[in-house]
């Protein structure tokens, strides 16, 4: 094997390799000068489409973690440089970030999709740098989002701190090359949970949740309104409306193939998708696009922050930054709460979920961010439950009746 495959096979034992269904086929595209170490490009030419991975890797003779090696390089060793905290810090200057503070950092465990990294200034966390694994054209989303917010000084983001960008060979461009955001930085904040596990503990003991939920409703009505107010927005014209529809029922005849139990509310969901297309819609505008209680975070006293800002990620991205519904969101935050009930099997689930769900939405609504048409919302709290139908059926039935209860509800 030569390092090309050493390198192919490292990559696809990572956590945030995106091709575990199929047999990777591995080319470098492309090596660059990276801060003292050296970025590879590497394109999976396999799976429903090529996909881009970005590995800097930095050269050492001893390498303290056996898990960041790649493969020899003569006496010494390739290794993830991520894991370097010379090339960690030299990222971090590129973004124009002061670094003279910094006195350490460190990799967190547990990512999926990317690689974080945490700096101490001073013997204290305060930045955490997001490494994108994989490269797509144009700035990413979640670097646009945020730095808008940020710069608006909404105090519902982390503070953006600044970001890096380059460029690769893409044939399948006029140009023929291709210029995307390799990693941002912004501020870490200490001692926060996730309002996945805040919300599922409070669940669990029947604690009333009201009250963080109206604080969520603000949150996203405050972040929404930011966004409206910074970013592109469009009318929803009939082809937008028209596109919308197709897609509802496009999940809608799947979820009645795969799940009789939807298949017998079919006519009833239908009816409602038909009543949301016919009423006025809100102007489209950026949003946050896969928001749920696992995308909050609770910081301690001093409220919510909203994070991970790259939308769905089965989207193809250049898709995610089109103007898009804002009840949308809410959708989302909805059927959240129905799941941390669901899980939680705490005392009356159903009634905790309902009660935060009434709260959130008040609170959106009396922020007067954007407009929130309850049948609009129906439908798309109906489409978002036609999806979790579909995919509990697919990886995880006896979760199904979760989804069904959510139909169930809507349709009342």
């Amino acid at each position: 094997m030569g390092f090309a495959d050493d390198l192919g096979a490292w990559v696809a034992r990572q956590r945030w390799y995106a091709g575990k269904s199929h047999r990777p086929r591995f080319r470098i595209l492309e090596t660059q000068p990276a801060g003292g170490a050296t970025r590879y490009l590497l394109m999976d030419d396999e799976g429903a489409r090529p996909t881009l991975y970005h590995v800097p890797l930095s050269v050492v003779a001893e390498p303290e973690d056996p898990a960041a090696v790649v493969g020899r390089n003569g006496s010494g060793f390739f290794t993830d440089a991520a894991r370097d905290a010379a090339f960690a810090k030299a990222l971090l200057a590129e973004m124009g970030v002061d670094v003279s503070r910094v006195t350490g950092s460190r990799v967190l465990t547990g990512e999926q999709s990317n690689t974080s990294i945490v700096f101490d200034e001073d013997g204290r966390p305060t930045i955490i740098l997001k490494l994108f694994r994989t490269l797509h054209h144009g700035e990413n989303p979640d670097v646009t989002v945020q730095r808008v917010l940020s710069n608006a000084g909404s105090p519902y983001v982390p503070r953006f701190l600044g970001s890096i960008d380059a460029e690769w060979p893409d044939v399948g461009r006029e140009s023929g090359v291709a210029h995307g955001t390799l990693a941002f930085a912004q501020e870490f904040l200490p001692g926060v949970r996730d309002g996945w596990a805040v919300a599922l503990e409070a669940a669990a003991e029947g604690r009333d949740f009201t009250g963080a939920a109206r604080d969520l409703g603000t949150a996203v009505a405050g972040v929404h309104g930011a966004l409206g107010a910074a970013l592109e927005t469009a009318d929803a014209g009939p082809a937008e409306v028209a596109a919308v529809g197709t897609a509802w029922r496009r999940r809608l005849r799947i979820g009645a193939t795969e799940v009789p139990a939807v298949a017998e509310r079919r006519d009833a969901i239908e009816a409602v998708y038909q009543a949301a297309l016919a009423r006025p819609w809100p102007r489209l505008q950026r949003i946050h696009g896969d928001l749920h209680l696992g995308q909050v975070l609770a910081v301690p006293g001093a409220g919510w922050r909203i994070v991970d800002f790259e939308g769905e990620p089965l989207r193809p991205m250049e898709e995610r930054a089109i103007p898009d519904l804002p009840p949308r969101d809410v959708a989302g935050m909805l059927r959240s709460f129905d799941y941390a009930g669901a899980v939680a099997a705490g005392p009356d689930a159903g009634a905790w979920a309902a009660e935060c769900q009434t709260a959130f939405v008040d609170a959106y609504v009396a922020a007067g961010a954007a407009e929130l048409d309850p049948v609009l919302l129906r439908a798309l709290i109906l489409d978002k439950a036609v999806y979790e139908s579909i995919y509990e059926a697919r990886n995880r039935p006896d979760w199904l009746p979760v989804p069904l209860a959510g139909i169930d509800a809507a349709l009342r």
